[in-house]
């Protein structure tokens, strides 16, 4: 195992470990409640991201300890997709006034450790470092310019309050929207959703086989009864809008993951069908609320789909990012490509 590292000011640096998981989340939950007043992320997050088969756990994370053994900042560096590596650092909030040494080591680590990714993808083809900000995170955005990164593109989080009841769900001619059924329907939504992804900025195109395996994980972490919609016509899956129960561990607010239409049936009222009856389901299960994620200049149109659903901007996203290698560039850049 790595060595623990002694910093200038006392505190130490080693990798982190499974049973950091709840003191990470407290350094978690204390950045978002000073930045946005809410908590973010779960216990269950933090340990899947640990667990995750494509985290090397010593060499991918980072915790840092004070010199009273608290600990006060971590960082993350996530490899999985070699061509645009991502990376995560946080410090308690308590320490950003004076901290010269904690973030100034994460993002240093951060940096080197970003390298490995040059010799994991052919040597023609770009390469960058990302990393997400809270919009208003003016601190943490600082200590990523200083090694080079700047805001490329901003996400939103998008919510609707269910203070009334919502009007009744209408479809297309021709169109039905149905639950998805778990042992039947597997492939049928994998399939959609995949084409709907093609058009997803940022994403890079892998097989299908890679992406079914990927997707048979999701499939079986993240599948709810009563909470996955399929839209079809003529017999055919056109659509598929996917929630989970939960959001952030709110029992009370659900969370849609993806809404995706096929292509050739864009611009039809297919996504605002599924979506609306997804809302309208969530209501009769007694949730007061939805939550979703957007890219602010979604290819596809996103934003202006939700908002038309009731929905409404409440929290922004920027992504910062920088080029490690120029070279040829895998990942969506327009809708179609």
């Amino acid at each position: 195992m790595t060595d623990i590292i002694l910093l200038a000011d006392g505190s130490t640096v080693r990798p982190a470990r499974l049973e950091d998981a709840t003191a990470m989340l407290a350094v978690y939950h204390a950045v978002s409640l000073k930045l946005v007043g809410e908590v973010e992320d779960t216990l269950d997050d933090v340990i899947e991201a640990l667990q995750e088969p494509k985290t090397d756990i010593e060499q991918d994370v980072r915790v840092i300890h004070n010199a009273q053994g608290q600990l006060i900042g971590f960082g993350w560096v996530w490899l999985g997709l070699p061509q645009d590596v991502e990376i995560d650092l946080y410090l308690h909030p308590d320490y950003w006034a004076n901290d010269t040494v904690a973030m100034p080591y994460l993002t240093t680590w951060a940096e080197t450790r970003a390298q490995a990714a040059l010799a994991l993808v052919p040597a023609d083809e770009r390469v960058t470092v990302t990393a997400w900000s809270y919009h208003n995170d003016d601190w943490y955005q600082a200590h990523l310019r200083r090694i080079g990164l700047e805001v490329v593109r901003s996400s939103y989080v998008m919510w609707i309050d269910f203070s009334e009841p919502l009007d009744a769900p209408t479809s297309p001619e021709g169109v039905t929207v149905r639950e998805v059924t778990r042992d039947e329907d597997w492939r049928i939504v994998f399939d959609v959703r995949r084409e709907a992804w093609l058009d997803m900025w940022g994403f890079v195109p892998r097989t299908y086989e890679e992406d079914y395996t990927a997707w048979r994980q999701y499939w079986d972490k993240h599948f709810h009864d009563g909470y996955w919609f399929v839209a079809e016509k003529d017999g055919a899956a056109i659509g598929v809008c996917l929630g989970e129960p939960t959001y952030n561990a709110e029992a009370d607010v659900a969370y849609i993951a993806s809404v995706g239409v096929r292509r050739a049936h864009r611009r039809q009222g297919i996504a605002f069908s599924l979506l609306t009856h997804a809302l309208a389901q969530f209501q009769t299960h007694g949730k007061r609320a939805t939550a979703l994620y957007v890219d602010s200049t979604s290819l596809t149109g996103a934003v202006a789909l939700y908002e038309r659903a009731g929905m409404h901007i409440k929290r922004r996203f920027d992504r910062m990012q920088k080029e490690l290698r120029a070279g040829i560039d895998q990942r969506v850049n327009a809708a179609g490509q």
